[in-house]
């Protein structure tokens, strides 16, 4: 059964009143990763957990407008769809939140994988072009927005990536 999240906030509530008679009825809450974003690669164990639940909660007013439940690709899916690694032997990977100060990352080695960053993209390639100089570095840049959706956008290089829009935009920046 789905329930939106108005109706979570109300049985949340119903419980809180109820106080102490509900005390010992105590309940689990799960949370399932959707793999690398195809549907086809969720493991039986998530699968089967979904299946098992009395209330699935999703963080949106409905499911259809729920990027989770459409299952949302990871940045390992956006890896897939450029047809680049994220490293190599010793590389260092960072996954780095939009929520993160990207300024704080230009000293980084190794692959920066920004999660995301459809708001923050002008600051974070304001900081890409001004860091480069900096750094002296070989920087290769990609962009994934909406990834394996039908609105699925790719991007490369600083200049392309400029034309992204999104929240759902994940760039990927490989130093050498």
């Amino acid at each position: 059964m789905w329930y939106r999240k108005q109706e979570i906030i109300k049985m949340d509530k119903q419980i809180e009143r109820a106080g102490d008679d509900n005390k010992n009825n105590i309940g689990v809450l799960y949370g399932i990763g959707v793999g690398p974003g195809d549907p086809e690669l969720m493991t039986l164990k998530a699968i089967n957990t979904i299946k098992a639940c009395d209330i699935i909660a999703i963080p949106a007013v409905s499911k259809e407008e729920c990027y989770a439940y459409g299952i949302v690709p990871s940045f390992c899916a956006a890896a897939a769809r450029l047809g680049t690694s994220l490293g190599e032997m010793m590389d260092e990977i960072h996954i780095i939140p939009a929520s993160y100060d990207v300024r704080a990352t230009v000293g980084y080695d190794g692959t920066c994988v920004y999660m995301k960053s459809g708001k923050k993209l002008a600051e974070l390639i304001e900081v890409l072009r001004t860091g480069d100089a900096i750094r002296k570095k070989k920087m290769t840049v990609y962009g994934v927005t909406n990834c394996g959706m039908e609105s699925e956008r790719v991007y490369r290089g600083l200049d392309e990536l400029t034309e992204a829009k999104g929240y759902l935009t994940i760039v990927i920046v490989k130093y050498s």
